[in-house]
């Protein structure tokens, strides 16, 4: 079912203290001031493209169907980059074409379309050079949201950018991936999920990240003592790396993009 009340939600990493996320929903709430503003996180580290193609991926699903997500995590602003919007299971994304919808269009590869954001109508009259998010973004994304043509956007864009680090490789009796994000509490989310841990049949499984290894993966924090390092398919459905009451990048001191291994017992 459609939403029938606009709704746009915010992903960017211009954290709380500027006001350039102000800026952003000054222009949306200017074009209609009946859209419902959602305010998903400003906290992505900064630049971290990977990071924000693996909230995006998080959360699309569970608003209703035309919904808008803008994303603005954008390095390149003002680069080569196209400004795109994406529209995929009756969803619409509003986002710099540098890799972040990687994962979204992933899991639903050939069944989305992606149009770069040019039809004047839907920009800002004066676009700044570093400042995409206020003048092309939010004003595109204010745009869908109250029902112009997606095909009006601009033309058909082909081909988005893929961050290939976080696609996960699977070969015979093993999986390799990477950290794509770490949350408050310093665990380690990966982008290894379940299908592919079915790729490799599960059963005993290994799951190797820096010098460290763990053995099988746990349902519960609550099977093993605090202090010890534990892996466990998490919320999302992703392989994840915590320590019992405690933080698994203290502990292992490695950074986002960091790989990951899963394979089982006897695969090198």
């Amino acid at each position: 079912m459609m939403s029938k009340k606009p709704i746009i939600t915010m992903l960017t990493d211009f954290g709380e203290n500027d006001s350039y996320v102000g800026c952003m929903k000054g222009v949306i709430l200017s074009i209609d001031s009946n859209i419902k503003i959602v305010d998903i996180s400003h906290n992505i580290p900064s630049y971290n493209m990977a990071s924000a193609a693996y909230m995006l991926t998080t959360y699309y699903e569970l608003f209703p169907k035309g919904t808008v997500h803008m994303v603005v995590v954008d390095p390149g602003v003002g680069g080569s980059r196209e400004a795109i919007a994406v529209e995929l299971n009756d969803y619409y994304f509003v986002l710099p074409d540098n890799g972040i919808a990687t994962l979204v269009i992933n899991r639903f590869a050939g069944r989305y379309t992606a149009r770069r954001i040019e039809n004047p109508e839907v920009m800002s009259s004066n676009v700044s050079s570093t400042f995409h998010g206020r003048d092309i973004f939010a004003p595109a994304a204010a745009k869908l949201a109250t029902g112009f043509d997606f095909n009006e956007i601009g033309p058909e864009h082909a081909g988005t950018r893929v961050i290939k680090t976080v696609i996960p490789q699977a070969r015979r009796g093993k999986v390799e991936g990477s950290v794509v994000h770490i949350d408050k509490f310093g665990n380690y989310i990966t982008n290894i999920n379940n299908a592919n841990l079915s790729e490799i049949n599960k059963g005993a499984l290994l799951v190797s990240i820096g010098g460290y290894t763990i053995m099988g993966l746990s349902k519960t924090y609550s099977e093993k003592e605090p202090g010890e390092l534990i892996a466990y398919v998490g919320s999302t459905g992703n392989v994840e790396i915590g320590v019992v009451k405690g933080s698994a990048v203290d502990v292992i001191g490695l950074p986002a993009g960091s790989w990951v291994t899963v394979r089982k017992r006897g695969v090198d």
